[in-house]
Parts: C-alpha cells; sequence; structure tokens
C-alpha cells in the first residue's frame, strides 16, 4: 500500500517516548509499504540523517523555525509575572503547561498545510494516517474520499485534566478551556475512519468520552530490546536516573515535584546517591534546584548503557496519557523502576512484582530506600519485569497489529 503519514514529531533522533513511538513502527512497516513522512519545523541535519537511515522513505518536511513567535513569547512572559504577582507557585511552570499553550484549531508551520494538499492531491495514495492530536483538524484538509487514519498519542483534554489537578491557583477559565477542547477533540475523532490508541486504558477512555466504539482500534508501540549482559544480575550502583526532557510538561512536573518533596529526604538518608536527569533541560530550571544535593543534568545520552548500569529509575509522572515509553525502556536495559499509578497506566504493571508503584512523596521515600537497601528485592523485580517486554511488545506483535489494520481498508475497498 502507498500510506502518508503525518506528525507533528519529527522521529529522530530517538529523544523521546513520542519520537521512539514513530521510529520504530515506521521502521518496522517501511519494509512493507510504501511510505512517505511528512513533518513541518524539521532541521536539515536531521532529515538528511533520517534519509540515510530509511532510503526507502519519501520524508517531506519545511524548514525549522523558532518554536516560539514574539507574541507567543510576550504572552509566557505575561503568565509568567502574573503568576510572581499571584504569589500561586514559581512563574516557570504554568507557561509552559497545555493549558496555556493548547490550541487544536491552529497551525503555526508555514507553508505545512500547502505541502500536504500538493502531495496527496493526484490521489495516488491508499491511505493517510495522521498522529498526534494537534494535527487531529487535518481532517478537514485531507482528499474526502482518501481513508484516513488517526493515531492518538495522547488524550489531550486528559492531560489538561491532569494539569489542572496539579495547579495551586485554580481558575475558571482553565476548567472552560479544559471542556471546550475535550468537545473539539471527541468530534475530531469521530471524523476519521479508524483511531488508533497506544493502550487498552486509552481505548476505554475514548469510548466513555464519546467516540464510536467501532472506530477505535488498540495499536502499541514496540520497544527496541538490547541484547546484552547489563545488569546480570542488578546490583545498585548508588544512583536514580529519570528519562525525558523538560519540553514535555509531564515530565517538568515529575521531575520538579520529586525534587520538592522526596529527594531531600532520600539524599539524607543516603548521600551516597546521586539523581542523574537525561534528555535536555534549561539552564534556568537547573537553578532552581542549585540548593539540593547530588543531582547531575547528563543532557542528551547516545548510549544508555552506562546511565542504566545499575540504576534504578523513576517515573513520578502525575500527568500522563497515551503509553510511557520510557518505562519500557527502563525494562528493556533491566533496571528496577518506580513509578505512580499514572505513569504505569496502560501497562500490566503490579506493585512489588514486576515495578513498585508509589503515589505520595511518602512513598517514593520509602520504596526507592527500599530498593536501594534491599539488593535481592530489586534483582528479583527486574527478573519479574523482562517476560512483559519480551512478549507484548515485540516488533513482530506490535508491527503485525498495526499492519492488520492497514489491510483492513483493502478488504473494505475490494
Amino acid at each position: 500500500m502507498k500510506i502518508a503519514i503525518i506528525s507533528i514529531v519529527f522521529p529522530y533522533p530517538i529523544d523521546s517516548g513520542g519520537s521512539a513511538f514513530t521510529f520504530n513502527l515506521i521502521d518496522y512497516l517501511r519494509k512493507l509499504h510504501e511510505i512517505t513522512f511528512i513533518c513541518p519545523n524539521v532541521p536539515d541535519h536531521k532529515k538528511q540523517a533520517l534519509k540515510e537511515l530509511w532510503p526507502n522513505v519519501k520524508i517531506l518536511t519545511t524548514p525549522a523555525h523558532k518554536p516560539d513567535s514574539f507574541f507567543l513569547t510576550v504572552y509566557k512572559q505575561a503568565l509568567s509575572i502574573k503568576q510572581r504577582i499571584l504569589r500561586n507557585g514559581p512563574g516557570y511552570f504554568y507557561p509552559r503547561t497545555h493549558l496555556a499553550i493548547n490550541d487544536l484549531s491552529r497551525c503555526h508551520y508555514p507553508d505545512f498545510l500547502e505541502q500536504i494538499q500538493d502531495e496527496l492531491k493526484d490521489d495516488s495514495y491508499d491511505l493517510v494516517q495522521v498522529e498526534f492530536i494537534d494535527f487531529a483538524a487535518l481532517i478537514h484538509l485531507l482528499p474526502k474520499n482518501l481513508p484516513k487514519i488517526f493515531v492518538h498519542h495522547e488524550i489531550r483534554y486528559k492531560r489538561l485534566e491532569m494539569e489542572y489537578q496539579t495547579l495551586k491557583n485554580k481558575t475558571l477559565r482553565d476548567l472552560w478551556h479544559i471542556k471546550a477542547t475535550k468537545d473539539l477533540e471527541i468530534s475530531l475523532l469521530n471524523q476519521y475512519d479508524k483511531v488508533l490508541t497506544v493502550s487498552k486504558q486509552d481505548t476505554q477512555y475514548l469510548i466513555e468520552a464519546g467516540v464510536k466504539k467501532e472506530l477505535l482500534h488498540t495499536s502499541p508501540s514496540p520497544i527496541s530490546f538490547k541484547h546484552h549482559d547489563l545488569n546480570t544480575p542488578f546490583k545498585f550502583k548508588n544512583k536514580l536516573v529519570f528519562l525525558g526532557p523538560e519540553a514535555h510538561y509531564p515530565n517538568l512536573d515529575a521531575v520538579n515535584w520529586f525534587l520538592e518533596e522526596s529527594w531531600p529526604k532520600i539524599s539524607k538518608a543516603h548521600p551516597e546517591v546521586k539523581f542523574q536527569i537525561i534528555s535536555k533541560w534549561s539552564e534556568e530550571f537547573k537553578k532552581l534546584h542549585i540548593d539540593k544535593p547530588n543531582i547531575e543534568f547528563l543532557g542528551f545520552v547516545e548510549d544508555l548503557s552506562q546511565a542504566f548500569d545499575g540504576a534504578i529509575m523513576i517515573v513520578p509522572l502525575r500527568i500522563v496519557s497515551g503509553m510511557r515509553m520510557k518505562i519500557l525502556e527502563g525494562i528493556s536495559w533491566r533496571v528496577p523502576i518506580v513509578s505512580t499509578t499514572d505513569g504505569a497506566e496502560g501497562l500490566p504493571m503490579i506493585d512489588g512484582e514486576n515495578c513498585m508503584i508509589a503515589d505520595t512523596p511518602e512513598d517514593f521515600i520509602q520504596k526507592v530506600n527500599q530498593l536501594i537497601e534491599t539488593p535481592q528485592i530489586a534483582d528479583e523485580m527486574v527478573e519479574r519485569s523482562q517476560d512483559l517486554t519480551l512478549k507484548e511488545y515485540t516488533f513482530d506483535n506490535c508491527g503485525s497489529t498495526r499492519n492488520e489494520i492497514y489491510e483492513s481498508f483493502k478488504v473494505v475497498n475490494a
């Protein structure tokens, strides 16, 4: 089949859960189908690097530009000043939430819509796939007779609801924004021929919200398995690890919450332990926690083997939707994991069996300390987690699930 895939996330380098999800499935499916990948705002060096990896994929992009317009920058600064005046928490945070910047009805990428229409106008495609809720409204611009799939990586209204719950200053404006976004989101999804979620839990959420049940299919992402002897057996080497960039606000909230509420007591009990944060984080955020001991910001790490060698992975997420690739990544590196219930949502994680679940600062302190102080428990937990990734999230399993969904359109059109 000839398939066009439109995404707001460029899948290379693989530096986030979203990029890993997109990369892994296209890497599998490009061997079976003729793929065109369309994405805006991409630096030329990234595009060229991906072309070398995917010589049989047509890659269409628009040039990279600064992510914030002048007016959006001014707006964020005004929100920050307002928060400081109201004294309702550090002004650093709210302007970075989707509550502050979310808008599903605008496209901020010059020439991108024209590029899509020009590519699809010759009726040569069998299927178009749109990824990420930011682009759901593209349904109005796509050819009417072309079958359309939407891949829903993150339920936006669920994320906004969870962001709202973390705010010290809850406003009617934000509540109204959540309700309006939910109505728009559900309406857009119902206009696609199929809607693919990344977990059964997300499928259930969308059914309850009003998406037509017959449109919904669950199609998780595979994980790249590492063939290694790392952490066999697991031996703790005095480090906790968080994986993910600050630009994804749930990561920012998670790390800040952990640093404020749990890390000081863990560090006091175990002053030899370091907390290492992997991926891109700003100097401004680092200054917010300059008074806390033993924090290391590692930036982008190409080879994660050293970072995960003897590490305990923490996933203190309070704002979630979709599928936490970071948990599967941690399992593939054979590290014990401490996560919130929300962080582990959609994955078959069981507290005390293949992970530790902690939903309060006190729980995080207690369960991290337990793993530090009881190496046998940590090693047994790692062993029990392996079946999770080795069976359910293989490339063949996840890739064939997605391919069956594609092939179903052939039957309909036959």
